[in-house]
């Protein structure tokens, strides 16, 4: 029998399926937009160009997604950590950071190659391109100096103050490329969902930020 005033809990299995639900409801709706919103570009590809171009952008949107679960797993939620351990949230967003480069390599690689290595997107006419780009590098930056800190000489204090702003600053590059470099999200029900999910993000960044602040104990 219940303790009285002791508010029911949402049992742990069922939050566990609900965000892993949520999760694979997000990856799969990404996955689906360029099927079902197509590019112009893909109408004029054909064979390996076609696969490849398809691929890359399947890769950019599974980056786009790995990026927005990684910014979750470095808030460290309460919430998540008492499901499902602060350590094991440790090991996923380290394995999570390796595969953001190596999907975020892919899409670089298979979109680029179709067109051609000497034909790359460089100029003002292009500038969502050259945002992928700094974003890409933005990356590499944090892959290198998480795995190999050591070699760089790096306190752990120095990486952070380096590797944070970087995540957020990441999560910002994406959204803009994405919103801006595909057709896909140029209209209609993906560039809404992807606005609404951007809103909706930030503000629980924001509300976590704030809780955190004003639950912290203040010094005498």
């Amino acid at each position: 029998m219940k303790a009285p005033g002791k508010p029911s809990r949402i049992p742990p299995l069922f939050s566990k399926m609900a965000i892993l639900l949520g999760a694979a409801l997000l990856l799969g709706g990404a996955l689906a937009v360029p099927f079902y919103y197509e590019t112009q570009t893909m109408w004029y590809k054909v064979g390996v160009d076609r696969v490849m171009l398809r691929s890359g952008q399947l890769a950019g949107l599974f980056a786009l997604v790995l990026l927005i679960g990684q910014i979750l797993l470095a808030l460290r939620v309460k919430l998540f950590e008492r499901l499902f351990g602060g350590p094991r949230l440790l090991r996923w967003h380290q394995m999570n950071g390796v595969l953001i480069f190596g999907a975020a390599c892919s899409h670089v690689f298979l979109v680029l190659a179709p067109e051609g290595f000497d034909n790359l997107p460089i100029g003002k006419k292009y500038w969502p391109e050259m945002i992928g780009g700094v974003l890409f590098l933005f990356l590499l930056t944090m892959v290198l100096t998480s795995r190999f800190r050591s070699w760089f000489n790096l306190e752990y204090a120095q990486w952070r103050m380096l590797h944070k702003p970087m995540g957020y600053l990441s999560l910002v590059l994406v959204f803009v490329h994405v919103l801006f470099v595909s057709e896909s999200f140029a209209r209609g029900l993906p560039r809404t969902v992807l606005v609404t999910v951007i809103i909706g993000l930030t503000l629980f960044i924001g509300l976590v930020r704030v809780r955190r602040r004003t639950s912290a104990p203040r010094l005498p």
